[in-house]
């Protein structure tokens, strides 16, 4: 597979990082479909399709940036081009992503290794799937296996060369909707301080290439996200050493361009893009690249790309207008995005037949017939939409027909024939995919539906029952995803169509009612428009504010705070659900300014024996502090020293932008298709408490593991001031305070991807504390930060005893209680949730909520017997 080295090339040269290749040519990902899942039966389908899937690479040439690799497989050719990749401080090659249909996956790494002499080392390749390792053109070594989200690791054994070792690795994987695929590869046993990895390089302009690579690494975007009138800006730290002209581009990432500009760029350089309200919302890039000459007329394409989000539609802080107002602005905004179906759906329920785009709706056709992963969603709003819009005179004959067969095709369970890769592991999927049965059933009830062999009337009834158990296990246990934002979303989408279209009424009425439940749940845990609570299954948009989350618009079409933003398929359903209204007591509670509420809330039931690969109980026992100028929650001693997936443990919200939370990274990257990434999850889960407006994290990590962090998500940007100080960071946003630190110090990050939003404290055994305050309590800001300096706070190994700003003393640990004034204080809670407003036990039949004069008594007990 490989070739001799071509000496005529250039060489970039790099050293090893603790004994890392840092720096690799890849060519790749291959990716190749696998369309017919039943041609690969069994446990070991992913082995089968690996090598019945595996490619031949052709080196028509020795591997060099910029130049060419032709892979062959049954399907044909593809032609990929070597690109130099530079490794961040977790050591990890990565190409995770996401597919919502089966692929094979192929890439291949190439480095360079020299050395004084020669010598025999022992290697480690890590890797998620089947790997192999050539070394000077000889099978060094091959793993199998897969190992889902953490990758595994070999050693291996190999004799170098004095001079130049050619290090080839092949990594395969089989993508199943989210998909991580890494590699790292370290050498032990070489004289590291004289050991140099190079990489051929077919790239023109050698030199200036070099200065290009070293002009791109420090800069950084001063936000992450920009909104309305912020201006979108570039900036080089004050301390960088280099110099030169770039060009710099704001582009989609399908590389639509908005805004381009040359500069000469320097130390403490800064460039202006523009400003945010001059570009559709949604997501972009940074591209910093060579000038237009150099780029295209020379071939130089060397780039950095540097993501960022554009949040531009209006955010309510405070709640305004009414239903009916929202509701309107809700679906013409839906309407005039380009969101997919649920934008044709908007412009359905305005009767604006005229705009309606069929390319839309036959996307979602073609989805549903893939059986891709969250077809579910596009199948549920075509039902939904015939069921509204199938009879009015402007609606397309032969789309009704399309939709009907797509319908009468689907498949509406794991328990029906076909292999596919559509989740149905998640509690919103669950009853996305029932509320789709019931209705699609009921749309055509004499039509047989060939995948299950039965009628409509069959489906209806099956998917009806199957919605009526799934919400009687909510209504008594709660949610096991607890406060995920993308799946109250997405049961929101389900449960507002059959509030509105089911012909079963008491399935529509406990819809309704477990509406009712779940918006007070959001109610409760929300400050300013924000969802500010711990999460059980969480994506990293949904850390980072309120602004990009899918409840921003749901809260925002409630009770008038948050933002519409592309997330549209909720909103669109529950704007259309006309069966639905929200009691007015539960927007009262969201929109609320209470001096102090302290909720605490208890979710527990049992996993489903299909669901996850787990069996037997669950539970979490959370908490929330909220006050007018602040929300602290956290999910209390949930499972320390476990490894952790997406759980969102603990948050500070201060405002839309201004929040803060601490955790351990397994990565370096944000993609969602790994789990636990750089802020999502945890790779070792924390112990917490949280007493009232104080929060204690103690972090217990294997001894020498990748990263040796844990770190705070502190955006200095979303505050209107901040501070660090004698070993604190303070923030303010509005009347709100913060103060936090950690046992090892805090470091803050003034430069690259994290720069102005990150506090590292190094070390595996680590405490962080939290103090929340508010003006109206603690003073001006420089009052609260002298009374907290002034506080007792002691840290040992793994515990803390501290005075809190209410003179409370706190003492806690990785073992032990929770001590509060040397008062054992309960981590798990008897109540499902007990609050000022709100105090039931688990299983219960029924919940009381009331808020000033007012109550609202939702009932979960069957109106009819079973």
């Amino acid at each position: 597979m490989t070739q001799p080295i071509a000496t005529t090339r250039n060489q970039l040269s790099y050293p090893l990082i603790d004994g890392y290749i840092h720096d690799w040519l890849i060519a790749g990902p291959y990716a190749r479909p696998i369309d017919d899942l039943t041609a690969f039966a069994g446990d070991d389908f992913r082995g089968q399709v690996v090598e019945r899937c595996r490619p031949t690479a052709a080196f028509a040439n020795p591997p060099a940036e910029q130049s060419q690799l032709t892979v062959t497989a049954a399907d044909g050719h593809q032609t990929l081009t070597w690109r130099a990749t530079h490794c961040a401080a977790d050591h990890l090659v990565n190409l995770s992503d996401y597919h919502p249909t089966c692929h094979y996956l192929c890439a291949w790494a190439y480095a360079e290794v020299e050395i004084s002499n020669d010598v025999t080392v022992t290697c480690s390749l890590t890797a998620n799937g089947p790997a192999s390792v050539w070394i000077n053109d000889a099978l060094s070594h091959h793993q199998a296996g897969f190992h889902g989200q953490l990758p595994a690791s070999q050693t291996l054994l190999a004799p170098l060369s004095a001079g130049r070792n050619r290090v080839l690795i092949r990594i395969e994987q089989v993508a199943v909707r989210t998909c991580p695929f890494v590699m790292a590869f370290q050498i032990a046993g070489v004289d590291a301080p004289t050991a140099q990895v190079l990489l051929p390089t077919a790239m023109p302009l050698f030199a200036r290439r070099q200065s290009l690579e070293k002009l791109f690494a420090p800069a950084f975007l001063t936000q992450r996200i920009y909104h309305r009138d912020q201006e979108i800006r570039l900036k080089w730290p004050d301390a960088a050493r280099v110099a030169g002209e770039i060009t710099v581009r704001l582009q989609t990432p399908s590389g639509r361009i908005y805004a381009d500009a040359n500069a000469q760029v320097g130390p403490g350089f800064e460039l202006s893009l523009g400003r945010a309200y001059q570009f559709p919302a949604g997501a972009y890039q940074v591209v910093l690249m060579p000038t237009p000459a150099e780029f295209y007329e020379h071939g130089l394409k060397l780039q950095r790309r540097i993501n960022v989000q554009l949040a531009t539609d209006k955010y309510a802080a405070e709640p305004y207008g009414d239903a009916e107002q929202r509701r309107n602005e809700a679906l013409d905004l839906a309407a005039r995005r380009d969101a997919g179906l649920y934008s044709e759906i908007a412009k359905m329920a305005l009767g604006r037949w005229q705009q309606v785009k069929l390319t839309a709706i036959e996307a979602a056709l073609a989805n549903i017939l893939r059986r891709g992963d969250g077809s579910i969603v596009d199948l549920l709003g075509l039902a939904g939409m015939l069921h509204r819009y199938g009879q009015d005179p402007s609606f397309p004959l032969p789309l009704r027909e399309s939709i009907i067969e797509r319908v009468r095709n689907a498949k509406y369970w794991i328990d029906e024939p076909g292999l596919d890769v559509m989740c149905y592991q998640t509690e919103s999927h669950q009853i996305l995919f029932h509320t789709a049965q019931a209705l699609a059933g009921q749309l055509v009830p004499d039509h047989v539906f060939p995948n299950a062999g039965q009628d409509g009337a069959w489906h209806q009834a099956q998917g009806e029952a199957r919605a009526l158990t799934w919400i009687r296990k909510r209504a008594a246990g709660g949610f096991q995803q607890w406060d995920s934002h993308a799946d109250f979303a997405h049961i929101t989408l389900a449960l507002s169509h059959l509030a509105e279209l089911t012909a079963n009424s008491e399935l529509a009425e406990l819809a309704a009612v477990m509406l009712d439940k779940l918006f007070f749940t959001v109610a409760l845990n929300s400050h300013k428009g924000v969802f500010g609570s711990t999460q059980g299954r969480a994506d990293t948009e949904t850390l980072i504010g309120g602004r990009l989350s899918p409840m921003a618009g749901i809260a925002r079409l409630l009770w008038g705070m948050g933002a519409f933003n592309g997330h549209v398929a909720a909103v669109v359903a529950l704007a259309c659900a006309a069966g639905y209204d929200l009691p007015p007591i539960i927007g009262q509670i969201a929109t609320a300014q209470p001096e102090e509420l302290w909720s605490r809330e208890r979710h527990a039931g049992r996993c489903e024996a299909w669901s996850d690969g787990h069996t037997g109980d669950w539970e979490i026992h959370k908490v929330t502090y909220r006050t007018a100028d602040y929300l602290l929650a956290s999910a209390q001693n949930y499972r320390p020293g476990e490894p952790g997936g997406q759980e969102h443990i603990w948050q500070v919200t201060l405002g839309p932008d201004a929040v803060v939370f601490v955790n351990h990274p397994a990565c370096v990257s944000e993609a969602n298709a790994q789990r636990p990434n750089w802020q999502r999850g945890n790779g070792v889960l924390p112990r917490v408490a949280q007493w009232k407006d104080l929060l204690v994290a103690v972090h217990k990590l294997p001894r020498g593991e990748r990263l040796g962090f844990t770190h705070a998500y502190f955006p200095a940007w979303a505050f209107d001031e901040y501070e660090l100080r004698d070993g604190w960071a303070f923030a303010r946003k509005g009347d709100g305070y913060l103060a936090l630190t950690a046992a090892n110090g805090l470091q803050p990050i003034g430069e690259g991807a994290q720069a102005l939003e990150e506090l590292r404290s190094y070390g595996d055994r680590n405490v962080w504390v939290a103090q929340l305050g508010r003006r109206a309590v603690d003073g001006d800001f420089d009052d609260f930060q002298a009374r907290m300096l002034g506080l007792d706070v002691t840290f040992e190994a793994l515990s803390i005893h501290a005075t809190t700003l209410r003179g409370d003393s706190i003492d806690f640990g990785w073992e032990g209680p929770l001590l509060v004034n040397e008062r054992e204080q309960p981590l798990r809670f008897l109540h499902h949730y007990e609050s000022p407003f709100c105090t039931v036990d688990l299983n219960a039949d029924a919940m009381e909520i009331q808020f000033l004069d007012q109550l609202l008594r939702l009932d979960f007990s069957l109106r009819t017997p079973p």
